[in-house]
C-alpha cells in the first residue's frame, strides 16, 4: 500500500493546479530566457521592441535571430534600410502607417504599405467609426525568412508559411487584423480583399494602383548586399535562390554598414531625399507588374492574435501575453491532479 503525507499530496495538488492555470503563464520565465537567449513574447500592441531577444547585438546575422529569438522584430534594423532600397528603386511607393488616427498597430508590425492601400485603409477605418488594430502589415525579406525557417524546424508556433519572396505581406498590400468578421464589410467595401477561412485574419488591398512588390523586395537586399559586399556580390535579378538565401542568413540584424543609397548605377543623379525616392540602375522608375495575390494562406505573427511567443512558452504549453495553457498542457496538468487524488484515496483507505 502507497502511503501519502497529507502536506506533501496538498503541495503537489497545488503545483499540479499552478501548472494547470493560467499563473503559470504569467510567470517571467526569467531564468529560462537566461539560459536560452530567447526574446520575451509581445502583447498585442503595447510590446517593446528594445527588450526583444536582447541576447542579440546588431552586428549579429540573422541566422542567429532565427536561433535565438521568436519575433521579427529583431531585424527592424535591416528591414528599414530594405525599406529605404525600395524607395529608391521606385520611389514614393512605401507609406508609413505608424500613429494614424483610428489604428493601433501591434508590437511586431513593420509599419508600412503601399500608398494607394493607406488610403484604403483610413477610408475603411472611418467608415466603420472604430479602432483598426493590425498585427502584421509589410514584412520585409528578412522577416519572412525568419517565419519560413520557423516553419521548417518546428519553432515558434509556425506550422504554415509562404516561401521567401512569395508572401503576400511582401507587396506591403496585406493585412492582418483582430475582428476579421467586424471589419469584413469595411475593408473589402475599399477593395480589400478576404482570403477565406484558410487565413481568415489575412486582408490584400487590390484596387488601384497596387503593384507587386515582392521581387523588387528581392532586389533591394541584393543590392545592399552588393554595396556591402564587393568580393562577394550575387545578381540583382529579384529572383530568390540558393545564393540569396545564404547571404541572407548571414546578414547583419542591425543592417548593413552601407544602407540604401538612391544614386543609380553609373553614379548619376541622387533621388528626392525629402520623398525617399530613387531612379533604377537604367536610370528610370521601376516599372512593376499590377499585384495578384496568390490565395494561399501565411503565417500570422508567432503566438495568439497576433502576439509573438518564446519558445519557452511553447515547451510549457503555454500563450505569450498569458492567455493561458495549450489544450496539450491542460491535459497533462489534469492528469498528474488525478494522480495525487488517486494517491490520496488509496491512504484514506
Amino acid at each position: 500500500m502507497i502511503h501519502a503525507h497529507p502536506r506533501r499530496a496538498l503541495a503537489l495538488v497545488v503545483l499540479v493546479l499552478g501548472c494547470v492555470g493560467p499563473a503559470a503563464c504569467a510567470s517571467d520565465g526569467a531564468s529560462l530566457r537566461a539560459s536560452t537567449h530567447d526574446g520575451e513574447g509581445e502583447s498585442d500592441g503595447n510590446g517593446d521592441l528594445g527588450s526583444v531577444a536582447q541576447a542579440l547585438s546588431n552586428g549579429d546575422p540573422v541566422s542567429a535571430a532565427v536561433a535565438q529569438s521568436c519575433t521579427t522584430s529583431v531585424v527592424k534594423g535591416l528591414s528599414t534600410q530594405l525599406v529605404g532600397e525600395i524607395q529608391c528603386l521606385r520611389p514614393n511607393t512605401l507609406k508609413s502607417i505608424d500613429k494614424l488616427p483610428g489604428i493601433a498597430l501591434g508590437s511586431a508590425v513593420f509599419p508600412y504599405l503601399q500608398s494607394p492601400a493607406v488610403t484604403a485603409m483610413v477610408a475603411a477605418q472611418k467608415a466603420r467609426g472604430t479602432t483598426l488594430s493590425i498585427n502584421s502589415a509589410l514584412r520585409t525579406l528578412p522577416q519572412q525568412y525568419m517565419l519560413y525557417r520557423w516553419y521548417q524546424t518546428g519553432r515558434c508556433g509556425i506550422s504554415l508559411a509562404a516561401r521567401p519572396g512569395t508572401s503576400n505581406h511582401e507587396s506591403a498590400l496585406a493585412l492582418d487584423v483582430q475582428d476579421n468578421a467586424g471589419w469584413r464589410s469595411a475593408l473589402t467595401g475599399k477593395s480589400f480583399r478576404w482570403l477565406g477561412a484558410s487565413d481568415p485574419v489575412h486582408y490584400d488591398y487590390v484596387g488601384a494602383g497596387a503593384v507587386d512588390l515582392r521581387g523588387l523586395s528581392v532586389k533591394a537586399f541584393q543590392r545592399l548586399w552588393n554595396r556591402n559586399n564587393p568580393t562577394d556580390k550575387i545578381t540583382e535579378d529579384g529572383s530568390y535562390g540558393p545564393a540569396t538565401e545564404t547571404r541572407l542568413a548571414r546578414a547583419p540584424v542591425g543592417g548593413f554598414a552601407k544602407g540604401a543609397d538612391c544614386t543609380d548605377a553609373d553614379g548619376g543623379v541622387k533621388a528626392d531625399g525629402g520623398g525617399g525616392g530613387g531612379v533604377s540602375e537604367d536610370g528610370g522608375t521601376e516599372e512593376l507588374p499590377p499585384y495578384t495575390p496568390d490565395p494561399v494562406p501565411d503565417a500570422p505573427e508567432p503566438g495568439a492574435d497576433g502576439a509573438e511567443a518564446t519558445p519557452a512558452d511553447a515547451a510549457s504549453g503555454c500563450v505569450a501575453g498569458g492567455a493561458g495553457p495549450t489544450s496539450s498542457g491542460t491535459l497533462a496538468g489534469l492528469g498528474g491532479l488525478a494522480l495525487v487524488l488517486a494517491l490520496g484515496r488509496r491512504k484514506r483507505r
